[in-house]
């Protein structure tokens, strides 16, 4: 009978020990399933976070690219206008300088053939006949204010080819002041010649065939010969 009770009790005492085994076994697998949730879970957390910060990290270098584009565009804006201003500013001093160089040029061209001219067309009236063919001599007294729409009227004529050559001798060149009178005398013997003032003569074959000797008269025949 006690052998019975003790068997018992050994039996009834292993299977406790199974029991507590199973329950600290049960307990040991929960602990690690615990565990490894909260780890799983600080993982996706860690992952969740890493995944925003990237997102930011993103944002935020494509902020600063656009702020970099925008401030490149700006600056290529800025050079661009610099550079077209510079430009315009070039090219309109480059035709300035052309246009004054060109004007400069036109008029000295100009003077330079007006005073050709000018000596080409100058007579000393004692030679004024010794020209062949039919021509015209204005004989100018350097105090007639008439004088300077005579000289257009000539260069006027000038123009048209076929309009009769006209000279122009001064009374106050050297050579041409002794044949300024109080009166007139238009012999062609020009040892006798003399005028009283400003005068167009018409020479033919070496004489003086008309006089003109004052303001309406020569005018009117100027025009005439335009």
């Amino acid at each position: 009978m006690a052998n019975s009770k003790k068997n018992n009790s050994k039996k009834k005492n292993t299977n406790n020990n199974v029991a507590n085994k199973n329950i600290q076994k049960n307990v040991k697998e929960e602990n690690i399933n615990e565990y490894m949730k909260k780890d799983n879970n600080k993982k996706n957390e860690d992952e969740q976070v890493r995944k925003v910060q990237i997102k930011k990290d993103t944002i935020n270098k494509a902020k600063m690219e656009l702020v970099y584009a925008k401030s490149g565009d700006d600056e290529m804006g800025k050079l661009l206008k610099i550079v077209l201003i510079v430009t315009a500013i070039i090219i309109v001093f480059y035709f300035v300088t052309s246009f004054v160089t060109r004007k400069a040029s036109e008029s000295k061209n100009s003077k330079s053939s007006e005073k050709t001219v000018i000596q080409y067309n100058d007579l000393i009236i004692g030679s004024m006949l010794n020209k062949d063919g039919e021509y015209y001599v204005l004989i100018e007294k350097d105090d007639d204010e008439y004088l300077s729409g005579y000289e257009s009227s000539i260069q006027m004529i000038g123009i048209n080819e076929e309009a009769p050559k006209i000279y122009i001798a001064k009374l106050n060149d050297s050579f041409n002041k002794g044949y300024l009178a109080d009166e007139a005398n238009y012999d062609s013997d020009l040892g006798n010649f003399k005028v009283s003032g400003t005068t167009l003569i018409k020479v033919s074959n070496h004489s003086i065939s008309e006089t003109f000797d004052n303001h309406d008269d020569i005018s009117s025949k100027l025009e005439g010969l335009q």
